[in-house]
């Protein structure tokens, strides 16, 4: 197993950060005592909004032990993560992880299970994994354990203008078919029907092109589309694939003039400027889109499907170093999440992607953030979830990068989309380790 840095443009999770800024300033003060047992938990944090709270708000109320939650840009949180890990430092105590590349920190034994701190401390109580969404806990799971908890949950979403459907006496689309026609439809010089981001790698390959794979073939809810459990390429064992490369190119003429170069910031100053009226991306990628311009204008629905109603779902996680000194304390302060209060302040001060059922089943939580309802769409139309790909191989980065050359290339005419799959398959087997 390879433990060598993948350089990672984190565009995603950037434009959350831009999102914000753009859109609404949140209030991160609170009061509370600092811990007075003297013991102290070191986090490996980012810079993401429910990171800030992590880092400014938590530790004033959390008093079994003081807390330091070390915050990074994005760009260099995986790095570090990485040369951290590889070095069996014990600095930091948890360890905020993307999903998209927790297996790999599974894989190496860089985070301990919590069912082994447990067994170790058996006076620690029970984790209550019930109280979160059931789509969030797969990424934690190996070998039959549990590695830490879910702090956010994901999924790609379907933003479109609602002012311009009904002034055009549209429905919102439900399939690509009608998703092509709307894009039409709505398209003119001054606003484009659809925005696509060609220029980013995550956003292409997970926003734009495994948006349309997640329906096109019969997946489990562990399943990806893109590996299969033995790491072989199945993302175009049907010619799913190529399907879903022809589905981008036929919406491209309704992008926004120069799309090959556009990636999440641009897209979400776009469509916050009224300049497109359809944008399929992460669910994290909106954060703060209704205090903006368009507010009170915009519809929120699951994706279009193309065969089965099945939907990703991803986010970010919290799990104790392999290497930590004091995993007791870092496990009692997952439980002390899991009971809701960690949760609660994460909603109090404007995290958008929950993760905790009483939170998304709350009437009043989805009135607040509309962008909740997608999870109300997805019981109306008999949704499955499914995982983020490509989240079960060790180098997940690498592989989505192969992914994307490709995709990118068979879209902008360089290679057919058949081509563009079987040169996939090749590099994607050869990348894996």
């Amino acid at each position: 197993m390879s433990n060598g840095i993948n350089h990672w443009e984190m565009s995603r999770r950037t434009a959350l950060k831009a999102a914000a800024a753009l859109f609404a300033a949140y209030n991160l003060s609170s009061s509370g005592a600092r811990a007075a047992s003297g013991k102290s938990l070191n986090i490996l944090n980012t810079n993401l909004l429910f990171c800030d709270v992590l880092a400014k708000v938590i530790p004033k109320v959390y008093t079994d032990a003081e807390i330091t939650a070390e915050e990074n840009p994005q760009n260099e949180h995986y790095e570090k993560l990485l040369v951290e890990m590889s070095q069996g430092s014990s600095t930091y105590d948890l360890l905020v992880l993307d999903n998209m590349f927790s297996h790999q920190f599974l894989v190496n034994k860089w985070v301990k299970a919590v069912d082994d701190i447990k067994a170790d401390d058996p006076s620690l109580p029970a984790l209550k994994y019930e109280n979160v969404a059931p789509a969030s806990l797969k990424y934690l799971q190996y070998e039959g354990k549990n590695f830490g908890i879910p702090m956010t949950l994901s999924t790609p979403i379907f933003v479109y203008r609602k002012d311009l459907f009904e002034a055009k006496g549209l429905s919102v689309p439900t399939n690509w078919d009608d998703y092509r026609k709307c894009a039409e439809a709505l398209h003119t010089d001054e606003v484009a029907g659809n925005i696509l981001l060609l220029g980013g790698q995550d956003a292409h390959m997970s926003g734009d092109w495994a948006t349309r794979l997640m329906s096109m073939t019969k997946l489990g809810p562990d399943d990806d589309g893109v590996l299969d459990s033995a790491l072989r390429p199945v993302f175009n064992s049907e010619g799913q694939g190529a399907r879903a490369i022809e589905r981008i190119k036929e919406v491209l003429p309704f992008a926004p003039k120069g799309a090959e170069g556009l990636d999440y910031p641009d897209g979400v100053s776009l469509f916050s400027q009224g300049k497109a009226a359809m944008f399929i991306s992460w669910s994290d990628v909106f954060a703060g889109m209704e205090n903006g311009p368009l507010k009170g204008k915009i519809g929120y629905a699951a994706v279009p499907s193309e065969k089965y109603q099945q939907q990703m779902t991803g986010g970010l996680s919290l799990a104790v170093s392999a290497f930590s000194n004091n995993p007791s304390e870092a496990y009692k302060f997952l439980d002390w999440m899991l009971k809701g209060e960690g949760y609660r302040l994460f909603l109090e001060n404007g995290e958008t992607n929950l993760v905790l059922k009483s939170q998304l089943d709350d009437p009043a939580v989805r009135a607040k953030i509309p962008s909740l309802n997608v999870y109300e769409d997805f019981k109306k139309r008999g949704t499955t979830t499914i995982a983020l790909t490509p989240y079960r191989a060790p180098n997940a980065v690498e592989v989505q990068r192969v992914l994307y050359e490709e995709i990118l290339a068979a879209v902008l005419g360089r290679k057919t989309p058949e081509q563009a799959m079987k040169d996939a398959e090749v590099r994607v087997q050869g990348v894996i380790r």
